[in-house]
Order: C-alpha cells, then structure tokens, then sequence
C-alpha cells in the first residue's frame, strides 16, 4: 500500500494537469485527472469488447489506457476488468490482488477479492481459495453475495479434505440463505461431506431434505444418483433400486445415468427380487421460490464449466498419453471408466499456458506414468486451464500416496483433487 501511495504521489506530482506542482497529502485523495471525451469512448468500447467475449481487443484497449490515464475516474473498473481478461494466470492473480488492496473501501475491490477466491478455486489451488474467501468475509461479511462465498468457501474446505469445517459453513449457507438458490446446493456438498466420511444416515437426511424442500432444484440428477449410492452403503436395496430408476426415468439424458445403470443391474444380479419390486420413488413435493442472489460482476466458479464432460464430471479430457505405469503404481491407469467408487486423483499441476504444461509431460512420460489433461473454461472467462492429473482412487490417502511421490520425482507439487 504504501508503495503505491508512493507511485501515486510521484504521477500527481509530474502531472501537467495541476497548477500547483506539489500538492499536499490531503489534496492527494481529492485530485481526479477529468476524464476526457477519448479515453471515455476508449474504455466504453473495451467494455463492449468484454461483453461480447472479444477479450483480445477488451485487452489491447485496457492496457495502455490503465497506464496512460492512472488517474481518471473509471480506472479501479477498467483495472478489475484488465484483471479479468489477462490469459495468464499468475499475471491475473497478481492483478487483482493489487486491486483488492487498493480499493479495499470500493465496490472494485470487493469484487476482485471474490474473483481472486472464484479463480483459486477454479484451479483446485483450494488453500489460496479458502485465504481469498476468508478474507472477503472478514471484510464484507454483510455483501450481497456472502451466501455465495460461504458456499465456495465451504467447498473449498471439502474440496481440501477439511470435512467439519465444511459442514460447518454448508451450514452458514443454509442459516443465512435458506430461500435462495445456495441452499439446496449447501444441502448437496453436506449430504456429499458426510457420505465421504461413512454418516450415510446423516448424507440420507439431506439428499431427502433436497427432494422435499427444492423441487425446482437444477441438480436433482446428481440427488437421486448420490441418494442411490448411500442407500446401497445402508443396504437399502430396495430404495437404492428406486432411486436409480428414478434417475434414469426423468433424466434419461444425464451423465450420471452411465453411472446408475450399471448399479441397477448390479442391484438386479445379486438382488433378483428387485424386477417386481415397487417401492415408493422418493420425489419432489414442495416447491418453494428461491431468490436469486446477485451475481457479482466479475464472475464466479462455474456451476458447469464450458465443456463437454467426458472422463471429469466437470471438464473434458483433451489427452491421454499411453505411457508404461511404474510397477508399484499398477493402480495408476486412465483406461477404465471413472466411477463414483474412484473419485480421487492425483494433479501434478495446473496451467494457463500450453508450453509450460508440456515441459511437465514430458517429466510424467520420462517417470513412466499414464496420465491425461482436463481443460476447464469458466463461463465468461479469458482464460483456459489446463490440468494435468494421473490415477483413479477409491481413497484420499492412496491417492496421496503417489501424490507424495510424484513431488519428490518430478520436482512439482502434485496434489489430491476428488470428483
């Protein structure tokens, strides 16, 4: 902070626009540069440049008139929005945060705190995200979107195996948001937090608070797949049987029905009582209105990323690389399917720039291991990530395992990701 007071000094100071060439601290917080007619039209077609998802010439624009114009009134949202637009991730990172700090009274900076903790997240960089979104709330914990932020923030700590304090912030969501559109989703990442440490009793309770309460809930496929899946950890087999059926009845085009039908006929091999049964479908029967929360403009984590799922539920896989598999880590394979059984992974980096992704491959195939690259693009993002991740497991601990030895052979920081 004190660094830049001091290059804002220095710009005022040599500024041909003032009469008085030294001007005192207190009249440092009130001198604007006017804005001229110019760089007004400049920054209003950068922001229809942005609008329309011409980030390239939004950029071109924005660059030289940050520099050129520091002090002009629109500056704090043309430098958020210059941060929005960089396609490098480290540059845009550090963009915002100067933002942040900067403008830590102003609607700017509380909107590139959120978008720091959105990207962090974005790149399953999930402590970074927990210290961006904990530091909005300290700071803004009455904004219109602290919902929202305890909702990523809480997702950031399952995300990082910190199940309580996920809990605990799913929560929060559902104190403060309960008729908003967070809350069934709060209900889902509880429900999926406890199924992860075996309260299958407790995952039941809220997947079923979701059917009962929020029927216009937009991820009622996921429910009943995850409600099917604890009912078969409960040996419920009737009920799982429904709930599968269920799915794929009213949601015949969903992803997870690739994952429901062979649990069905799973269920109907070792349970053949299971054709004739007609256990009661647990459904939707309330339909409350949820309020929408605002959006903040700078975007947010997507809800689905901008791709065609394929191998990730949440991305599409770009490549796979046939490489032999060291023989202590046979587990480590991308040709079967990735199922709900294996939800854990091992990513050894993530990317914003293809040849630095590369140069990692190329350290994988030298170490011998079979991997493959999920590309995530947010909705209205510049950017595109790249990450490179390799195995299938059924538990966080195996999956750290190689984790930790990926580190130490290949000099990069793997860490555990889970579907």
């Amino acid at each position: 902070m004190l660094r830049s007071l001091s290059v804002l000094a220095c710009l005022i100071l040599f500024s041909p626009v003032f009469a008085d060439p030294t001007p005192t601290p207190s009249e440092l917080d009130k001198v604007i540069t006017p804005v001229t007619g110019a760089t007004k039209d400049l920054y209003e077609k950068a922001k229809k440049y942005f609008d329309e998802k011409n980030y390239k010439d939004c950029r071109d624009i924005l660059t030289p008139l940050v520099a050129e114009h520091p002090m002009d009134s629109f500056i704090p949202q043309a430098r958020l929005m210059l941060a929005k637009v960089q396609e490098d991730f480290e540059v845009s990172v550090a963009q915002l945060r100067e933002v942040a700090e900067e403008y830590d009274d102003k609607p700017e900076g509380m909107q590139a705190q959120k978008e720091l903790g959105d990207r962090f997240y974005l790149a399953d960089k999930y402590d970074d995200a927990i210290d961006a979104y904990e530091e909005y709330l300290r700071n803004y914990e009455k904004s219109p979107y602290s919902v929202e932020v305890h909702y990523w923030l809480a997702s950031s700590y399952s995300a990082a195996g910190r199940t309580q304090e996920a809990i605990k912030e799913y929560q929060k969501v559902l104190d403060n948001g309960k008729e908003t559109a967070w809350a069934p989703k709060a209900l889902l990442g509880m429900g999926n937090a406890y199924f992860s440490t075996q309260k299958f009793s407790d995952a039941e309770e809220r997947y079923l608070r979701i059917l009962d309460q929020y029927a216009l809930y937009d991820e009622l496929n996921l429910v009943y797949l995850k409600l099917g899946e604890t009912y078969e950890m409960e040996k419920k087999w009737k009920q799982a049987f429904a709930a599968y059926q269920t799915l794929i009845s009213r949601y015949p085009k969903s992803m997870e029905v690739s994952e429901a039908q062979p649990r069905i006929a799973e269920l109907m091999k070792l349970h053949p009582e299971l054709a004739s049964s007609q256990t009661p479908v647990p459904s939707p029967t309330v339909l409350p209105t949820l309020t929408e929360i605002p959006t903040a403009t700078v975007g947010k984590p997507p809800m689905a990323p901008t791709a065609t799922v394929t191998i990730v539920p949440t991305a599409t896989a770009t490549a796979v690389v046939e490489a032999a598999t060291p023989e202590q880590d046979q587990d480590v394979t991308v040709d079967q399917p990735v199922l709900k059984s294996t939800p854990f992974h091992v990513q050894v980096g993530v990317y914003s720039k293809k040849s630095n992704l590369e140069l990692t491959e190329q350290g994988l195939r030298k170490a011998g291991y079979k991997y493959y690259v999920v590309t995530v693009q947010s909705v209205d993002s510049a950017f595109v990530l790249y990450k490179l991740r390799t195995g299938h497991f059924a538990t966080r601990s195996a999956a750290q395992k190689l984790a930790t030895k990926l580190s130490k052979r290949i000099k990069e920081k793997a860490i555990v990701v889970q579907d």
